[in-house]
């Protein structure tokens, strides 16, 4: 997108955020599977059979809403994406359409299928919450740390110039972890690293009840320890935070031992500024659509269009959320705010 487009865009995302109108839907959340073939501790998505995934023909369907509501950005996220085996063809019906298209991978998967990766993705984005083998099983559930390694170096290889980044979720059984995933993220040759607390709240990412916030919360005594780490970080990553290798600034950084001492009752969450449901929904793999990763679903594209869902169930939620008060985007661990010349698809 040429930087006047990508202005348009977000003029416009504003101007609808002002009147509650959606003029222009410049990013979707697409689960091309429900399944997922890791079974990390903070989500549920491994329960699921993918059994009642849309089928292409409906997918394609999708696609072409997407073109007519003005989609710049579709992220295929789940679930574990590459689990499905008609991805690239699910891929392919919206790249018909031109839309770019990002991955959110456990990367497991990657090594045999770079080639298509490379061909069908703007940009791949690893999930990566530990540094050992036997970390990455305890925390994911899977024996894989090494696959993936190998799968984000064969990558590599075969397009250097793609941009291929990781993601960590921080809880209770990696947060002593923080400083060596800066340091791992750097020798497996990412470009970047961000990092995330768990969600411990919501009905997110396939659960059928809250998440143990026993595992994955920190107890006072870890928070104090937390902090201190995070400020150890800062100190000695100086220079990935200047270059943008660490994604997130200092300031967000410390958000995180202040959300997890907010669970721990011991004061407010982190603010948060968010207008994803202004520009954004996620379409699960059952076609389930919700206004963000963490809100509660609001309709399902098999019994009606997304054309109506955004213009009318989705403008009746906007009209009822308070992003300041709302207890769902008050525990939200991860806010997107984009403003005229930020947003995904600059």
């Amino acid at each position: 997108m040429t930087p006047l487009a990508a202005l348009r865009t977000s003029v416009m995302v504003r101007v609808g955020e002002v009147v509650n109108r959606t003029f222009v839907l410049p990013l979707v959340i697409f689960h091309p599977t429900s399944r997922c073939n890791s079974r990390c501790v903070s989500c549920d998505w491994w329960k699921s059979s993918g059994s009642s995934d849309l089928t292409l023909e409906e997918i394609d369907r999708l696609a072409g809403e997407l073109s007519r509501l003005g989609t710049k950005l579709v992220v295929f996220s789940g679930g574990e994406p590459l689990l499905r085996p008609e991805v690239f063809d699910a891929a392919a019906l919206f790249r018909r359409r031109n839309i770019e298209l990002h991955l959110l991978t456990s990367g497991v998967l990657l090594d045999r299928c770079v080639d298509d990766v490379a061909r069908q993705f703007a940009r791949v984005v690893i999930s990566l919450d530990a540094t050992t083998e036997a970390d990455y099983q305890r925390i994911r559930g899977v024996n894989a740390l090494t696959t993936v390694e190998r799968g984000v170096a064969h990558l590599r290889r075969a397009a250097p110039g793609l941009p291929v980044s990781a993601r960590a979720t921080i809880h209770r059984l990696n947060f002593r972890a923080l400083p060596h995933l800066v340091r791992h993220a750097h020798a497996m040759a990412l470009d970047s690293i961000s990092f995330l607390a768990a969600d411990v709240s919501s009905m997110a990412f396939g659960r059928q009840r809250p998440a143990d916030a026993e595992t994955l919360a920190l107890s006072r005594n870890e928070i104090a320890e937390f902090r201190a780490i995070v400020a150890e970080v800062i100190d000695l990553f100086a220079a990935e935070f200047t270059s943008g290798f660490i994604a997130e600034s200092p300031e967000k950084l410390e958000r995180l031992p202040q959300y997890y001492a907010a669970l721990a009752g011991d004061g407010p969450f982190p603010p948060v500024a968010c207008n994803a449901p202004w520009m954004s929904v996620v379409v699960e793999g059952d076609g389930a659509v919700r206004p963000c990763f963490f809100h509660d679903r609001i309709a399902n594209i098999r019994n009606e269009s997304l054309t109506d869902i955004v213009g009318e169930r989705l403008t009746a939620f906007r009209a009822a959320l308070d992003v300041s008060s709302n207890p769902v985007c008050e525990r939200c661990v991860c806010s997107m705010r984009t403003g005229l010349r930020s947003g995904p698809w600059h």
